[in-house]
């Protein structure tokens, strides 16, 4: 009887040893299959805490779906671009926009739009432009008429627009991670709509003489009304710019400024999810914006060939000679966006159990 139960006590400790042996070797099974082999403590939060961090950040915050609203500021050079020889895209300008925007985020895809307004102020150099006067009967003094030729010389010509466009984008985009932080781009198209504006002319004109009966040119004779280099200046009204609709690429860089540290789950300042992009763009008028007016490059009155005061003149894309040609407009420059948006509160499933 005595041998019976020493038997049935071995057997209970066997018995015993087993599970606390598998428990052992499947801890040790965890730990390696996480890189965490050498690690003390190993519990569920060090797994998380290895699994949720991507290069530095949550990559939580950027999984999911996401709704963001916020704005941005941009600077930018601009020109108006046109394929008419006389006007030249150099030395362009400078605009400034600033925009409400609304964005949507599926994991790691980027939608964004909203409403935006932009100022720009450019300047477009003319070519140096010769027109001739010929068979002109010119008398001075009371003399007797002479027929010549009257030359206008005019130079450094420069003409200036500025306006102010409604804007709305639709753009299109993505993350990227980085060994430093985290990428975007955005594509896409927006309406670009001018519903103000003001225009300026600034050159410098001469006059130039030839008589069948003389030889020579004659010039800087003011009593003959030949002049040199004489200021001219003109301002006019909004360049009546079409519609357009610009092509967008937008490459930069985000910041988030909420820490990975950080548990949403407590206080509701630490649920504000913010985000910092500074970027790169270009925007290209897809559209010809020429307008169709009938303004004049140049026109002297006859009776007033050397009197510059008369002579009349409109910017080079509102002019009939443009018409004939195309006009796009071109920004590229800096673009600085801040979003933000109210990540919901994790529901805890260990807290408050009596509860569930």
């Amino acid at each position: 009887m005595s041998k019976l139960r020493y038997i049935i006590l071995l057997s209970l400790s066997v018995l015993c040893l087993v599970p606390t042996q598998a428990q052992r070797r499947y801890s040790a099974s965890n730990r390696g299959e996480y890189g965490l082999a050498g690690k003390s403590g190993f519990s569920t939060k060090d797994v998380e805490s290895k699994t949720d961090v991507l290069f530095g950040l949550h990559s939580s915050e950027y999984g999911g779906t996401h709704h963001m609203i916020g704005f941005s500021v941009e600077g930018a050079w601009s020109s108006l671009v046109s394929n008419m020889p006389a006007a030249l895209v150099t030395p362009g300008g400078g605009s400034a926009g600033l925009h409400l925007l609304y964005e949507f985020q599926f994991n790691g895809l980027l939608v964004q739009t909203g409403v935006g307004v932009a100022f720009q102020r450019v300047y477009n150099n003319i070519a140096d432009t010769s027109i001739y006067h010929p068979n002109i009967l010119y008398s001075w003094n009371g003399s007797a008429p002479i027929l010549c030729t009257v030359k206008h010389q005019f130079a450094e010509r420069q003409d200036m627009s500025q306006q102010a466009y409604g804007q709305v984008p639709l753009y299109v985009g993505h993350y990227f991670f980085g060994a430093r932080g985290i990428g975007y781009f955005l594509g896409g198209i927006h309406a670009n709509y001018a519903f103000w504006g003001t225009t300026q002319q600034r050159l410098t004109g001469s006059t130039y003489g030839k008589y069948e009966k003389y030889v020579g040119i004659w010039q800087q004779m003011d009593n003959h009304g030949f002049r040199q280099d004489v200021p001219i200046e003109r301002t006019g009204k909004q360049l009546q710019l079409k519609l357009d609709v610009m092509a967008h690429a937008e490459l930069g860089y985000e910041y988030n400024t909420r820490q990975s540290s950080k548990s949403y789950r407590r206080r509701p300042s630490d649920r504000l999810d913010g985000r910092i992009r500074v970027a790169g763009f270009v925007d290209f008028g897809i559209l010809n914006i020429c307008p169709n007016t009938n303004g004049v490059f140049y026109e002297m009155p006859d009776e007033t060939l050397f009197d510059f005061p008369t002579y009349q003149m409109d910017h080079v894309f509102a002019t009939q000679d443009a018409s004939k040609f195309w006009v796009r407009n071109l920004f590229a420059g800096i673009r600085v966006s801040f979003l933000f948006g109210f990540q919901p509160p994790e529901r805890c499933i260990l807290c408050d159990t009596w509860k569930h």
